[in-house]
C-alpha cells in the first residue's frame, strides 16, 4: 500500500476495550448487586446491549454523549428489575473503566514497526483524559504522532466532522494518502468510506458486513495489517 497518513482506532483496535470492559462490569456488579453465575451473565448481557445501542444512537446524532452515562445503567437496572443507584454504578464504573489498560496482542509490535514509515494518528469516539491515560499507560502514545477524541473535537465516528479536523490539523494529507483503520463498522469504516477514505476493517470474529458498507480490505489481527501495510 502507498498510504502515508494511518488513523488508527483505538478500542478494540490497538486497546481491549470489549476485555477490560467484561471484567469491570462482573466485578462491578458482583461487588454492587450481588450478583453471581447465571444472573451476572445475564446482567452483562443486558448492559452490553443496551450500552452498544445507545452508542449507536450517539454516533448518528440520535441522542447527546452525556446521555449514554446518564442512561446505561438506569436502563440496565430496569431491565433487571433492580432498584439500585444507577449515578454510583456509573461512577464506580468509570474509575474501573480508566484503569482499563489491557492490549490487543501484537499492538505494541505494530506501531513500533509502522512508525518510522507513516504519519500515525490516533482516531477515537473515547473520551479525552480516558483514552490519553490508557495510551500512556501502555506505552502506547509514544509512537502516535498525533491523537484525537470525539470529546476534543465536539464530533464522532462516523461524522465528516471529525475527520474534517484530523485534516485540517495536517494540511499534506490528502483523500487519497490517508487510510481508516478499526474494528468498528458503522464508526470506523463507514466513516472513512463516506469520507472517501481508504478503509481496512479488523475483522477477528469473521462479521458479514452489510452491503451499504464497503472496506477496501478486511484482516482478521494485528499482524495480518501488518503485513498489508509494508
Amino acid at each position: 500500500m502507498t498510504d502515508e497518513y494511518l488513523i488508527f482506532d483505538l478500542d478494540d483496535t490497538l486497546l481491549d476495550f470489549t476485555g477490560g470492559e467484561v471484567a469491570a462490569i462482573r466485578q462491578l456488579f458482583s461487588n454492587e448487586l450481588g450478583l453471581t453465575g447465571t444472573d451476572l451473565d445475564h446482567a452483562l448481557k443486558t448492559y452490553q446491549e443496551i450500552n452498544h445501542h445507545l452508542w449507536q444512537q450517539y454516533e448518528f446524532k440520535e441522542i447527546a454523549r452525556q446521555q449514554i452515562f446518564e442512561e446505561r445503567f438506569k436502563k440496565t437496572l430496569g431491565a433487571l428489575g433492580i432498584d439500585y443507584d444507577a449515578d454510583r454504578l456509573e461512577q464506580e464504573y468509570a474509575t474501573l473503566r480508566d484503569h482499563n489498560y489491557r492490549m490487543v496482542p501484537y499492538a505494541t509490535e505494530i506501531l513500533q514497526h509502522l512508525q518510522n514509515q507513516y504519519t500515525i494518528i490516533a482516531g477515537t469516539n473515547g473520551q479525552d483524559a480516558t483514552q490519553r491515560l490508557r495510551l500512556r499507560e501502555t506505552g502506547l502514545d509514544q509512537y502516535f504522532d498525533q491523537i484525537f477524541t470525539s470529546e476534543m473535537i465536539g464530533a464522532s465516528k462516523p461524522d465528516a466532522a471529525f475527520f474534517d479536523r484530523i485534516f485540517q490539523d495536517n494540511p499534506q494529507m490528502t483523500k487519497e494518502n490517508t487510510v481508516m483503520i478499526g474494528d468498528g463498522l458503522t464508526s470506523d469504516i463507514l466513516g472513512g468510506q463516506n469520507y472517501q477514505l481508504d478503509t481496512i476493517w479488523i475483522n477477528p470474529n469473521h462479521k458479514e458486513s452489510p452491503s451499504e458498507i464497503k472496506p477496501t480490505q478486511v484482516v482478521e489481527d494485528l499482524p495480518t495489517l501488518e503485513a498489508l501495510l509494508q
